[in-house]
């Protein structure tokens, strides 16, 4: 008998990685939320208008997220972008109203936010400054731009009609369900595909390493920061196309909801590990929460502490999972 034969056979063995554990994690806790809620509040989970609100309520988080979520792999902090939407959802209402036509009017208040998130990343990278300081700074200038060109005060009237077609319902399905589609696609080929992903993973994982091994660090952290600016910029022209109203303070808490998606997906506070899928999966439970709560009348402020105790629980099940779960 040859050695080969006395060889006893084996099985091959399914391995995941520390973020297909998160994600496998994450997705079997939407779906018991989904099944619960189901059978506790019908209401909510038993009606296609109801699941489309809730699809719709997130497009906001999964769209900027999708950004974000590169930033903080990168081992940043971007907490600037809801003052970034407002700032480009107030400029877009401005620009229709002085004239210029819906598209035009949209990419310049793109360009706007873009320029805010170059100008963000380029300061910490180049610089050396700490994210969460310097993004709180064009949290606030960004915000006070839009009070300035505002004047404090919603614009809810002078806009044209064809605004509203960014975010119309097209065959039943709203369009900014299909636009964080389409930018979660893009976002998840760049994160498994291409080397600008790896990089940002390297430079979060070790940024001193990272120097050492040729990457230009500078235009990595700045381009994800880039890319956060102009994703929140369009965020904040699909409100006010939903809405047909700008206002300064259009997306309150926004930059936090974006981190409690990510870091509920897997994403490392730190840098280094994360995934856009696990972001995705991260918001759909984030603001299925928020439907039960509205639905039950939590008042707003105990929102917030429940969010808060989520996203403890999220950091803390990050680490034992990075930690005590050998995958």
């Amino acid at each position: 008998m040859s050695e080969l034969a006395q060889k006893p056979s084996r099985r091959p063995v399914l391995k995941f990685s520390a973020n297909g554990v998160q994600n496998l994690a994450m997705f079997g806790i939407l779906v018991l939320i989904w099944i619960v809620g189901s059978i506790l509040f019908p209401a909510i989970f038993n009606t296609w208008e109801n699941v489309r609100n809730i699809l719709v309520s997130s497009t906001s988080v999964i769209i900027t997220a999708s950004a974000i979520t590169l930033v903080l792999i990168t081992g940043n902090l971007d907490l600037s972008v809801a003052g970034v939407g407002a700032m480009s959802g107030v400029l877009f209402g401005l620009f229709t109203i002085a004239g210029l036509p819906v598209w035009l009017a949209a990419v310049a208040a793109i360009l706007c936010g873009a320029t805010s998130g170059f100008l963000n990343g380029f300061i910490i990278s180049r610089f050396k400054q700490p994210s969460f300081i310097i993004s709180i700074a064009f949290k606030y200038f960004t915000a006070g731009i839009a009070l300035i060109a505002s004047n404090g005060q919603s614009i809810a009237s002078g806009m044209p009609g064809n605004v509203k077609n960014i975010a119309q319902t097209i065959s039943g399905l709203p369009l900014p369900i299909m636009y964080a589609a389409v930018i979660s696609l893009i976002f998840l080929f760049v994160q498994n595909s291409t080397v600008f992903a790896s990089q940002a993973y390297a430079i979060g994982a070790n940024i001193k390493t990272a120097r050492f091994s040729g990457i230009n660090t500078v235009k990595v952290v700045t381009s994800v920061f880039t890319l956060s600016g102009i994703l929140a910029a369009f965020t904040g022209i699909i409100i006010v196309s939903r809405f047909s109203v700008a206002d300064c303070s259009m997306l309150p808490g926004l930059e936090t909801d974006c981190i409690i998606a990510a870091v509920l997906g897997g994403t490392d506070i730190n840098g280094g590990r994360g995934t856009i899928l696990g972001m995705i999966i991260g918001a759909l439970i984030l603001f299925t929460l928020t439907q039960i709560m509205n639905f039950l009348n939590v008042a707003m402020y105990d929102q917030q502490i429940i969010k808060g105790v989520v996203l403890i629980l999220a950091i803390l099940v990050n680490d034992t999972i990075r930690n005590k779960i050998k995958v």
